[in-house]
């Protein structure tokens, strides 16, 4: 975000912006694919470190830190990338590094941050409840080995290699990891507004090794929420830069269109509605600044738990509010333009409308805010 102009983000944004730059009949033919991402593209993502930047350096990662991964989040949104940086480029391997289970984190990081080995996190239960404590998978111990039974919903990426289970074990919530063949069978697909499915797991007494839990009790608990939360951050980064490419997009479209001789953009109604968006991508833009620089501080001055909680879900109900106005009034001011498959814009929606839900809608953060905030 522009909070933070060290050369270093600076870079970051111009490598993402040169490796990865819109391209409107790439992210169409992707859709519905098997995968519904470049996998090759996936791995050059590894290779320039950026599935590596919330990874602390002792655990084989670049440990730059919440604004750097908002700095490649944002220039990704800006080109309308289908590729699931923030749920498998930055949620999981944070999580992998957080595992007390030293054997299995040092045999899967390496190949997790190169961009071979894709992990997905399985955590939502099949009615889509967001509290993590409410997971529907269960785990008990069968001799050597934890049995999962149960499901899981909105899991992103579909295919990946291996999926990260939150489950109810007798000792608490726990972490394992499953290899996708295990699942293949209990997967079922479920389309997006994007053209990206996201998957619906179903887990019928799945025997894993005991050493495939990665993190338990409190500590897994504690790990998963924070990862989230830092999911969520890094999000609104990337709404922040899908709502300003809609913008200039439409402000492009006013300048040009002409109506009774004249750009429709020297209307005088249309210049106060674009200046209302544009201070809704300031506000939206000015809100996630303050949740990365909060989230960077960390717990040397006490942003964990509930304060980072506070601040994803801040920076989340403005965001995902300011990205939903901006991209239906862009379709409008287009006109019936703006409706038609063709156009670029529509693809910008599309993937506005399934972030703005996923890990929590507006007024999902706005209920959770007022609640972190009572009492406080």
């Amino acid at each position: 975000m522009t909070s933070d102009n060290s050369e270093t983000i600076s870079l970051l944004r111009d490598s993402v912006s040169g490796t990865v730059p819109f391209d409107g009949k790439r992210i169409r033919n992707l859709r519905g694919a098997a995968p519904d991402f470049d996998r090759s593209l996936w791995r050059a993502m590894g290779e320039q470190g950026w599935l590596s930047i919330l990874v602390p350096e002792e655990e084989g990662g670049l440990g730059l830190g919440m604004a750097a991964a908002a700095a490649v989040a944002e220039r990704l949104g800006a080109a309308c990338a289908p590729e699931p940086y923030v749920m498998a480029g930055l949620l999981t391997p944070y999580l992998l590094s957080q595992s007390s289970n030293q054997a299995q984190k040092q045999g899967l990081m390496p190949a997790v941050l190169s961009g071979g080995l894709l992990v997905s996190l399985a955590w939502q239960p099949a009615g889509g409840s967001l509290d993590p404590d409410k997971a529907e998978v269960t785990a008990r111990t069968q001799g050597a080995d934890v049995v999962l039974s149960g499901q899981c919903r909105f899991v992103v990426p579909v295919l990946a290699d291996a999926y990260l289970v939150l489950a109810k074990g007798a000792d608490g919530p726990l972490l394992a990891l499953v290899e996708a063949k295990a699942l293949a069978a209990g997967r079922t697909l479920e389309p997006g507004p994007d053209g990206v499915a996201s998957a619906r797991l179903s887990l019928s007494e799945v025997k894993v090794p005991a050493d495939a839990v990665l993190l338990s009790g409190a500590a897994a608990s504690a790990a998963l929420r924070e990862a989230l939360d830092l999911a969520v951050i890094a999000q609104c980064a990337e709404l922040c830069g899908l709502m300003q490419r809609s913008l200039e997009m439409t402000l492009e479209y006013l300048k040009t269109r002409q109506q009774f001789g004249a750009a429709i953009g020297s209307f005088q109604a249309l210049q106060h509605r674009s200046v209302d968006l544009f201070i809704q991508q300031e506000l939206a833009r000015h809100a996630t600044d303050a949740a990365v620089a909060k989230a960077d501080r960390g717990a040397n001055q006490g942003v964990t738990g509930k304060a980072l909680s506070l601040a994803a879900s801040s920076a989340k109900a403005r965001a995902a509010q300011a990205a939903m106005l901006i991209g239906t009034q862009a379709i409008q001011l287009h006109g019936a333009i703006g409706f038609t498959d063709e156009y670029d814009l529509g693809l910008y929606m599309n993937r506005t409308v399934r972030l703005a839900a996923l890990l929590g809608n507006a007024a999902w953060h706005r209920r959770r805010f007022g609640d972190l905030s009572e009492g406080a």
